[in-house]
């Protein structure tokens, strides 16, 4: 019971048609003469909830949101729940298919991007902005990175940008905090240090415990290229963080269709986007709860942070130096 009250909060209630639908299925199944078939039944997803009448009432609490996936016209339809958990331990197994990059110290993880900003970011027909952006970066951050992307005012010419922390010391440890190296060694005790924030008591009513459980490791995806292991121990992690939300109708920055997971940070929601079919993780948004940003100029970012703002990774290797 406690995990449908949790799936109840997490997503929306089904509609109309699907509830007819399975009412109707329901009633079907209740007709049969009561022989069993010897066929292996195939199901997807962890359960699948038909509510009627009393079952209605009997789950209220802790009701399934119920997904229709496509099907012939008249036909029947598979039918499966959508639950935080159930996404991100699917993306978790599929991360750990990946293979892994190891650079060398002295390598370069490159990674393309694509960011769009603006209401088209996220309602189509409207004008968005983007940019790709190209980052090289020292896996163990000992000499400065490089961003390459187009320059503001000037969207058809490329500018480049020597990317060097400003807060760290001349004489820094190797690996560099932040760097690649660095965030492979830390992750596990990152995680841990979050997950003994997140069962602890709340220090404040005002504090909560499970945005900072969320938005930790979100940073981390964020950086460009975590690895497919590390990748999928975020995943579970993230799967016990309490108060997720499920959009079942997001798209990525390329506009692909996803899954999207989200959870409220003050005026900002904060997304974590997957693939409907398959759970590989697509990307990131972010968006304003609060007053949005009027664009009047859609080559450059407005200045704050009240705008949709979303974030796909297009391309990630390693290579052995910078470009000239």
């Amino acid at each position: 019971m406690a995990e449908l009250r949790r799936m109840y909060d997490e997503v929306a209630p089904p509609s109309p048609e699907v509830l007819a639908e399975g009412r109707a299925r329901l009633l079907t199944a209740t007709r049969e003469d009561g022989r069993q078939s010897h066929r292996p039944r195939r199901y997807r997803g962890l359960l699948a909830v038909a509510l009627t009448g009393t079952v209605a009432t009997a789950t209220a609490a802790g009701a399934v949101a119920i997904m229709a996936q496509g099907s012939d016209v008249g036909g029947p339809r598979d039918v499966r729940p959508v639950s935080a958990r159930e996404v991100l331990t699917r993306a978790a197994t599929v991360a750990r298919m990946e293979p892994e990059l190891k650079p060398r110290p002295d390598q370069y993880l490159f990674t393309r991007s694509l960011e769009t900003w603006g209401p088209g970011a996220v309602t189509p027909g409207k004008p968005k902005g983007q940019r790709t952006r190209q980052v090289w970066l020292r896996a163990d951050g000992s000499e400065p990175g490089l961003l390459r992307t187009s320059c503001w005012r000037q969207p058809t010419k490329v500018c480049d940008t020597p990317l060097v922390s400003e807060d760290a010391p001349r004489n820094q440890p190797v690996p560099a905090p932040g760097s690649h190296l660095w965030t492979v060694r830390e992750v596990p005790r990152l995680l841990k240090l979050w997950g003994s924030q997140l069962n602890a008591p709340s220090p404040s009513p005002s504090e909560n415990p499970s945005i900072t459980a969320w938005s930790g490791p979100q940073d981390l995806l964020h950086q460009g290229y975590l690895p497919p292991r590390l990748r999928a121990q975020v995943f579970e992690f993230l799967a016990d963080v309490p108060g997720v939300k499920v959009d079942q109708n997001a798209t990525d920055a390329l506009g692909r269709p996803g899954i999207s997971l989200s959870k409220d940070n003050q005026n900002l929601r904060q997304e974590l986007i997957f693939d409907r079919r398959t759970y590989r993780f697509l990307g990131s948004r972010d968006l304003p709860l609060g007053p949005r940003a009027k664009i009047t100029d859609w080559t450059e970012q407005p200045e704050g942070s009240g705008f949709e703002l979303a974030r796909s990774i297009l391309e990630v290797k390693v290579v052995d130096r910078l470009p000239t």
